[in-house]
Protein backbone atom coordinates (compact mmCIF):
# COMPACT_ATOMS: atom_id res chain seq x y z
CA UNK A 1 0.00 0.00 0.00
CA UNK A 2 1.21 3.77 -0.62
CA UNK A 3 1.22 5.89 2.20
CA UNK A 4 -1.59 7.99 0.87
CA UNK A 5 -3.41 5.51 -0.87
CA UNK A 6 -1.67 6.61 -4.07
CA UNK A 7 -1.41 3.56 -5.73
CA UNK A 8 0.35 2.94 -9.02
CA UNK A 9 0.23 1.17 -12.02
CA UNK A 10 1.23 -2.38 -11.96
CA UNK A 11 5.11 -3.06 -12.20
CA UNK A 12 5.53 0.48 -10.92
CA UNK A 13 6.30 2.62 -8.20
CA UNK A 14 3.49 4.61 -6.19
CA UNK A 15 1.61 7.64 -8.02
CA UNK A 16 3.41 11.21 -7.88
CA UNK A 17 2.63 14.31 -8.58
CA UNK A 18 3.09 14.29 -12.08
CA UNK A 19 2.82 10.67 -13.30
CA UNK A 20 -0.57 8.79 -11.54
CA UNK A 21 0.79 5.46 -12.85
CA UNK A 22 3.92 6.36 -11.08
CA UNK A 23 7.63 5.16 -11.62
CA UNK A 24 9.02 2.10 -13.35
CA UNK A 25 12.66 0.64 -13.12
CA UNK A 26 14.21 -1.73 -15.73
CA UNK A 27 17.54 -3.10 -15.97
CA UNK A 28 18.98 -4.04 -19.05
CA UNK A 29 22.43 -5.43 -20.32
CA UNK A 30 24.21 -7.60 -18.08
CA UNK A 31 24.82 -8.08 -14.64
CA UNK A 32 28.22 -9.82 -15.16
CA UNK A 33 31.18 -9.53 -12.94
CA UNK A 34 33.72 -9.62 -15.74
CA UNK A 35 31.90 -7.35 -18.46
CA UNK A 36 29.08 -5.18 -16.29
CA UNK A 37 27.14 -3.84 -18.39
CA UNK A 38 24.24 -3.50 -16.33
CA UNK A 39 22.08 -0.12 -16.84
CA UNK A 40 18.95 0.94 -15.01
CA UNK A 41 16.29 3.10 -16.59
CA UNK A 42 13.29 4.75 -14.60
CA UNK A 43 10.64 6.02 -16.79
CA UNK A 44 7.46 7.85 -15.45
CA UNK A 45 9.05 10.34 -13.28
CA UNK A 46 8.92 14.02 -13.32
CA UNK A 47 10.38 15.82 -16.06
CA UNK A 48 13.92 17.13 -14.43
CA UNK A 49 13.19 14.78 -11.00
CA UNK A 50 16.95 14.75 -9.27
CA UNK A 51 16.74 10.54 -9.33
CA UNK A 52 19.38 8.69 -6.69
CA UNK A 53 20.04 5.02 -7.64
CA UNK A 54 19.57 3.06 -4.27
CA UNK A 55 21.05 -0.42 -4.28
CA UNK A 56 20.75 -2.61 -1.28
CA UNK A 57 22.02 -6.08 -0.05
CA UNK A 58 18.30 -7.51 1.31
CA UNK A 59 14.50 -6.83 0.43
CA UNK A 60 11.64 -5.91 2.62
CA UNK A 61 9.03 -7.77 1.66
CA UNK A 62 6.30 -5.34 3.23
CA UNK A 63 7.74 -2.71 2.38
CA UNK A 64 8.43 0.75 4.02
CA UNK A 65 6.36 4.06 3.99
CA UNK A 66 9.56 6.03 1.94
CA UNK A 67 8.72 9.79 1.09
CA UNK A 68 5.39 9.69 -1.04
CA UNK A 69 6.18 5.40 -1.58
CA UNK A 70 7.17 2.38 -0.55
CA UNK A 71 11.14 1.33 -0.41
CA UNK A 72 11.50 -2.32 -0.56
CA UNK A 73 15.53 -2.10 -0.95
CA UNK A 74 16.86 -2.99 2.77
CA UNK A 75 19.40 -4.21 4.52
CA UNK A 76 23.17 -2.23 4.17
CA UNK A 77 22.01 0.93 1.00
CA UNK A 78 24.50 2.39 -0.82
CA UNK A 79 23.59 5.48 -3.24
CA UNK A 80 25.19 4.39 -5.99
CA UNK A 81 24.61 7.29 -8.24
CA UNK A 82 22.42 10.11 -9.13
CA UNK A 83 21.83 12.91 -11.40
CA UNK A 84 19.03 14.47 -13.63
CA UNK A 85 15.84 12.97 -15.18
CA UNK A 86 15.66 14.18 -19.01
CA UNK A 87 11.95 13.84 -20.23
CA UNK A 88 10.78 12.09 -17.34
CA UNK A 89 13.64 9.26 -17.48
CA UNK A 90 16.77 8.55 -15.37
CA UNK A 91 19.37 6.26 -16.44
CA UNK A 92 22.78 4.89 -14.45
CA UNK A 93 25.31 4.68 -15.73
CA UNK A 94 25.30 7.58 -18.56
CA UNK A 95 28.06 9.60 -19.93
CA UNK A 96 31.27 9.19 -17.57
CA UNK A 97 29.99 7.27 -14.38
CA UNK A 98 31.33 4.35 -13.34
CA UNK A 99 29.28 0.73 -14.03
CA UNK A 100 27.10 -0.31 -11.28
CA UNK A 101 30.00 -2.96 -9.69
CA UNK A 102 32.56 -0.71 -9.83
CA UNK A 103 31.02 2.29 -7.80
CA UNK A 104 29.34 -0.49 -4.99
CA UNK A 105 33.15 -1.78 -4.72
CA UNK A 106 34.09 1.99 -4.22
CA UNK A 107 31.33 2.31 -1.86
CA UNK A 108 32.43 -0.73 0.36
CA UNK A 109 30.28 -3.32 -1.07
CA UNK A 110 32.03 -5.32 -3.70
CA UNK A 111 29.54 -7.68 -5.73
CA UNK A 112 31.04 -11.59 -5.73
CA UNK A 113 30.14 -14.42 -7.75
CA UNK A 114 26.43 -15.03 -7.03
CA UNK A 115 25.92 -11.86 -5.01
CA UNK A 116 22.31 -10.95 -5.38
CA UNK A 117 21.44 -6.87 -4.92
CA UNK A 118 18.05 -4.97 -4.66
CA UNK A 119 17.70 -1.87 -6.26
CA UNK A 120 14.93 1.54 -6.76
CA UNK A 121 15.27 4.90 -7.91
CA UNK A 122 14.25 7.60 -5.65
CA UNK A 123 13.42 10.59 -6.95
CA UNK A 124 12.32 14.14 -6.33
CA UNK A 125 8.73 15.15 -6.10
CA UNK A 126 8.28 18.86 -4.41
CA UNK A 127 4.48 18.97 -4.71
CA UNK A 128 4.02 18.41 -0.82
CA UNK A 129 0.42 18.73 -1.08
CA UNK A 130 -0.10 15.70 -3.29
CA UNK A 131 0.62 13.11 -0.95
CA UNK A 132 -0.61 14.80 2.45
CA UNK A 133 -0.50 11.83 4.54
CA UNK A 134 2.47 11.79 6.03
CA UNK A 135 2.67 15.62 5.31
CA UNK A 136 5.97 17.21 3.92
CA UNK A 137 7.37 14.48 1.81
CA UNK A 138 9.36 15.70 -1.48
CA UNK A 139 10.14 12.74 -2.83
CA UNK A 140 8.96 9.06 -4.30
CA UNK A 141 10.31 6.15 -5.26
CA UNK A 142 9.66 3.24 -8.17
CA UNK A 143 9.45 -0.41 -8.25
CA UNK A 144 12.25 -2.78 -7.38
CA UNK A 145 14.20 -4.62 -9.48
CA UNK A 146 16.49 -7.70 -8.23
CA UNK A 147 19.79 -8.48 -9.90
CA UNK A 148 21.90 -11.82 -9.26
CA UNK A 149 25.68 -11.08 -10.33
CA UNK A 150 27.39 -13.62 -12.29
CA UNK A 151 31.00 -14.11 -13.63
Amino acid sequence: NCPCSNLGGPGRGCASSGNPAGARLTSSGGASLSEDSLLMVADGELPTALSILLQGNSQSAAGVFFGDGVRCVAGSLKRIGLGNAIGGVFQYPSGVAPSISSRSAALGDPLGLGATRYYQIYYRDPNLAFCSSPPGSSFNVSNGQRVTWNP
